[in-house]
């Protein structure tokens, strides 16, 4: 498992933009974060909100190097 570390503001920001962000892929993948500061393991992740195996690594990665900004970043 990646190890993340969560400081206090970017929980808040995850927490706030997954429920606020105009667009729904971007509130997934933040919820996902959100339950993995909170502990969760990628199998109950994956498992509650019916993403790909592959997607929630990508997240994950997507967030270490470039943060919440990172993710929220959509490619059309």
């Amino acid at each position: 498992m990646r190890k993340l570390g969560f400081g206090e503001d970017e929980i808040e920001a995850v927490r706030y933009w997954r429920l606020h962000h105009p667009d729904p892929r971007v509130q997934v993948r933040l919820e996902a974060l959100d339950l993995r500061s909170q502990g969760g393991t990628n199998s109950e992740i994956v498992r509650r909100w019916g993403s790909s195996t592959a997607s929630f690594p990508r997240y994950l990665g997507a967030y270490a190097p470039g943060g919440i900004e990172q993710l929220t970043q959509i490619d059309h």
